[in-house]
């Protein structure tokens, strides 16, 4: 037993380095610059996945929209998965909640509805701790710690009191991440205000903006930086730096390879000091210089419309890796980068642009809701995006999918190894009345066995150590999923069909 904890902490130990090192091309190909034309292919049934014949990638379907339903990404900017990536949390447009999931076999776990935020983008999942978000309450001004575990709110901050706004607040447009180390945010007071706030010592700095225009200043990773409207600012809230840029658009702050803060957007025409025209352009928040990533100068197309970035896979020490979505303007697929998905090295020394997946998604019956809105993982493993899956299916839902990289097949079966010990027999299946599920455990510990239907709704929850009955006399017919978790977070899931 001693030998056999030793062991599986080794195997946890080892897991968190290959998460957090992981190069991201591994098995992909490197700046390539060829023609790879979309192809119809069946969207794939809930929970399955399908290779994308295009670029030879995983796309797993994670979410079961009714006809006409949407179940997509927060934003680009917003991480959707936990720190450990063992959670993650989509926004259901169509019941106007966000919904909890299990962040590796993506098992719908419940509905948020105990959780109103200002916005339905501004929910901060922290940067460590994974049973642990923030957001600012939509009735009350507090920001919240929300504890996933326990469903326990704690109000840390009224915005209005501390920065006496007698207007809305608010956390602006296209809104972006708190600092990696979870202690700094940003909001403003209607349009005449804007301000951080340091938790850890609560400290309230007022920035010397005077045009606001309905956008909040955006901390940096590092807390120390910030940039609003082509503008980068200090701790004290004073302008200390002009980006590059010839207009706002589309971005993402992340970090570049080197370490530094690193703001990423797309520009569709030259800065004003020339240059850093392109799909993806890094901007060091700490000097100002850019360089493109993504550009005509690399041998691609003119910046492609719709194009939105993520720059948060802060747990990969690799360095610098983000991923984006561009809708394009043809929007059949057939043009490079013309609704592809890509991931992204930021290291201007050894750039990599590696095409991932085609989105197959538009805007033409959702309109913003049809927009895919790519977001890294934090080990950068994994990609998530919406999609109405253009084709048969086009424009009948809008699902959330992931891409699953050659990195994270690699890390995943090494997780796997961590329960590999635990195994079941199920029978009979199909079943009619009666279901048996045997367990292998040879730890003999209390194991939890949850069985969901086929849109992922979790139907009981069963404790065991080696062996669970079911009734299934009154379940439909139809697929259903389980999962057995132990109790150091290991799991392995299945299925079974009702007649």
């Amino acid at each position: 037993m001693f030998f056999t904890k030793i062991v599986a902490g080794l195997i946890i130990i080892i897991l968190s380095t290959v998460l957090s090192a992981q190069d991201l091309s591994e098995g992909l190909m490197v700046n390539d610059l060829s023609l790879h034309p979309m192809q119809d292919i069946d969207k794939p049934a809930y929970l399955e996945s399908i290779v994308d014949p295009s670029f030879n990638t995983t796309i797993r379907r994670i979410t079961n929209a009714a006809p006409g339903g949407v179940i997509v990404p927060m934003y680009s900017t917003i991480q959707a998965w936990n720190a450990d990536e063992t959670m993650m949390i989509l926004y259901n447009q169509s019941e106007g909640n966000h919904s909890l999931l299990n962040g590796i076999n993506y098992q719908f776990i419940r509905s948020l509805d105990d959780v109103n935020p200002i916005d339905l983008e501004q929910i901060f999942w922290d940067f460590n701790d994974p049973k642990i978000f923030y957001y600012p309450d939509r009735m009350t001004n507090q920001f919240v710690r929300y504890s996933v575990d326990c469903q326990q709110k704690e109000n840390l901050v009224d915005l209005a009191l501390i920065s006496n706004c007698n207007g809305s607040i608010e956390m602006g447009n296209d809104i972006q991440m708190m600092s990696w180390d979870s202690d700094v945010f940003t909001f403003r007071c209607s349009n005449e205000s804007t301000y951080s706030y340091r938790i850890s010592d609560g400290t309230l700095t007022t920035f010397s903006i005077n045009d606001v225009d309905d956008t909040a200043p955006a901390v940096a990773p590092s807390g120390m930086l910030f940039y609003h409207t082509n503008e980068v600012y200090n701790e004290q809230g004073n302008s200390i730096a002009h980006l590059n840029k010839s207009s706002v658009e589309h971005s993402c702050i992340g970090k570049l390879t080197n370490g530094n803060d690193g703001y990423f957007a797309i520009a569709f025409a030259e800065g004003p000091d020339g240059g850093c025209i392109g799909d993806v352009i890094s901007h060091d928040l700490t000097n100002g210089e850019c360089f493109p990533l993504i550009s005509q100068s690399q041998g691609y197309d003119y910046p492609q419309s719709g194009t939105h970035i993520s720059a948060l896979a802060h747990k990969n020490t690799n360095g610098g890796w983000l991923a984006a979505s561009m809708i394009g303007y043809d929007q059949d697929g057939q043009a490079l980068l013309d609704q592809e998905l890509v991931i992204v090295k930021a290291d201007q020394n050894d750039i990599r642009v590696c095409r991932i997946g085609h989105h197959r998604s538009d805007e033409d019956e959702y309109d913003y809701w049809g927009e895919p809105h790519a977001v890294i993982s934090p080990s950068g493993t994994r990609v998530l995006f919406g999609s109405d899956w253009s084709g048969t299916e086009d424009g009948i839902s809008v699902d959330s999918y992931v891409v699953e990289l050659p990195s994270f097949s690699k890390t995943n079966a090494l997780h796997n190894l961590k329960t590999k010990k635990i195994t079941y027999k199920l029978y009979p299946n199909p079943v009619n009345n009666r279901l048996t599920i045997d367990i292998e455990n040879p730890d003999n510990n209390v194991l939890t066995i949850n069985i969901y239907d086929a849109i992922g709704q979790k139907i009981t929850t069963r404790n065991c150590k080696t062996r669970v009955v079911l009734n299934t006399e009154n379940y439909t017919s139809g697929i259903y999923f389980f999962d057995i978790q132990n109790d150091q977070d290991g799991h392995i899931n299945g299925k079974f069909i009702k007649h």
